[in-house]
Parts: structure tokens; sequence; C-alpha cells
């Protein structure tokens, strides 16, 4: 998987359910929500959907985060407080969220932290490799540097990806902080390109 991804374009759209697509008749219930088919974007888009209107498997609005019957669907930041969907619209292979201590975090929520502060030490201790697909003018106006020998690193197993958690911790013993660029990942994660990058504290 590669990191490139379309911009989406907000939008606005009170006639239709965003969830099953039917116009909305006179007297419908429905709930208008914010809501960002990217997580970079700093505008929302605003829909509408069904609520009250169970089949038994719950209405629109239950079924716009329920991950248990379809992909692509939306989920609240623990962190922004957004309403996002969790794949890429033009690319679903390219997850828009990840777990950060238990809690379910955008990914821009999630790269703004690591630009900040870098990737904690025990993130590597159990030889995967934690990272993110980021741009490259980010890293450079964060100041990070690719760590000689380790960019653009082949992964292909076990004893690459232990090596390369290896440097990592050794850096961060070193008072460095780390991140981790996906340059291409397979799906996965179990095989890739990726590169290593670090700042002083």
């Amino acid at each position: 998987m590669m990191g490139v991804y379309r911009q989406q374009e907000p939008y606005v759209n009170r006639k239709e359910c965003h969830e099953c697509g039917e116009k909305f008749k006179k007297n419908q219930e429905f709930q208008e929500l914010a809501i960002y088919d990217d997580p970079w974007l700093t505008k929302p888009s605003i829909v509408r959907v069904h609520v009250g209107n169970d089949d038994g498997h719950g209405d629109c609005l239950d079924k716009l985060t329920d991950t248990g019957w379809a992909d692509f669907r939306y989920f609240v930041c623990e962190d922004c407080e957004r309403m996002i969907i969790s794949q890429c619209p033009s690319n679903g292979w390219r997850s828009y969220y990840k777990i950060r201590d238990g809690q379910q975090v955008c990914i821009k929520c999630y790269q703004d932290e690591i630009l900040k502060n870098g990737i904690p030490g025990a993130e590597f201790a159990d030889g995967h490799i934690p990272g993110d697909f980021f741009n490259e003018s980010d890293l450079k106006a964060a100041k990070w540097h690719a760590v000689e020998g380790f960019d653009y690193c082949h992964i292909a197993g076990e004893a690459n990806a232990k090596s390369f958690c290896n440097k990592a911790l050794e850096l961060i013993k070193a008072k460095k902080k780390v991140l981790v660029d996906y340059r291409s990942m397979g799906i996965g994660g179990s095989e890739g390109n990726v590169s290593l990058y670090t700042k002083g504290v």
C-alpha cells in the first residue's frame, strides 16, 4: 500500500440520507452531522441521516458507525472529537485512524503527536514497526532527519523488522526522538519499505 490519496472535498447534502441514500419525506426524523471524509480538511461536509427507522439492525445513524456490516464507517476521534471516515474513500487500504493508549484517534491527530514527540520506545519492543505515511514536507518542517543506513529499508520478515526496531530503540536510549515513515507497506504491515527518522530531544 502506498500512502498517496486523492484530496477529498467538503460538500453539503440535506436532501438525501447520507447512509441509505433515500430522499427525506415530510415529517421524517433526521439528524444533521458534520463529517470529514479526509482528516486533514479544516471544513466538514454537512449531511443528514435518518433516526428512528430501526429495521432490526439499527437506524441509519447507528449504521453510519457500525463496522460490523460494512467498510467506510465513521468514528469520532478521541482527540479532536470530529466524526471522520475510517478509510480513505479513494484508496480503501489507507486507514484514517490509529489505536493509541486504547483510544481511537484520527490519523491527523496521530501524526501531529508523532511529528512533535516521536514514537515511544515501547511501541518498538515487540519487533513490530510502528509509524505512518508522512508527507516529506511535514518531516522537513518539523526538522526530522533520515537515519543513515535506515532510509528506505526493505522489510521482508521478522529479522529485518527486529534489526530496524533495535536501531530505533538504540536512538531512543541515546535521548533521541524517532519516527518511522512508511514509504510503502503491504496489507497487514508484513512487508514494505520504511524510513527511520530522528532528531534531538
